[in-house]
């Protein structure tokens, strides 16, 4: 296994409306926040353990979805629901990012999906670190390159999406 896994999680049924991003987008914005704040401030760089931070995006839904976390990353739009800590077992730690947006689908692009991405794990970081602020991020998050992650296939194959599905 690799140091950090970052996967998005879809049910089997939901597959055709899930968005056709390519898995280097959300590796890009992961290595991105890692290289650029995480390993500065020496969060999630213990070296015995490994990191899974999985995704489950859901297209916000009035009837369904009714309560919300308090995250400062919340907007009309967006609603992210992280764990508030990693779960253990041996030397993996995980967690699940919550992430319910009106912007969800299958023509979502590059770009918002990757700030929507970004976002959630904020919104996570914010919560397992008092080392991070919401205002950091946001003014990280100014120079992430649109054109690398414009450049990865688009709309991308379920292979190239690489789904963890259930």
């Amino acid at each position: 296994m690799e140091k950090f896994e970052i996967r998005t999680m879809v049910k089997k049924e939901e597959i055709d409306t899930t968005p056709k991003i390519s898995h280097k987008v959300r590796e890009y914005v992961w290595n991105y926040i890692y290289e650029n704040l995480l390993k500065g401030k020496k969060v999630m760089t213990d070296e015995k353990s490994n990191y899974r931070l999985t995704f489950d995006l859901k297209k916000f839904d009035p009837e369904k979805h009714k309560f919300f976390t308090d995250s400062p990353f919340n907007t009309d739009d967006d609603k992210f629901r992280p764990e508030p800590k990693f779960n253990k077992q041996g030397d993996l730690k995980f967690a699940l990012l919550s992430v319910v947006s009106t912007k969800l689908g299958d023509s979502i692009t590059p770009r918002l999906y990757a700030d929507l991405i970004y976002d959630a794990l904020g919104s996570f970081l914010i919560l397992i670190s008092k080392k991070i602020t919401k205002e950091e991020l946001d003014e990280l998050k100014k120079g992430m390159n649109y054109e690398e992650i414009e450049s990865y296939p688009y709309p991308a194959s379920t292979e190239e999406i690489k789904l963890f599905t259930y």
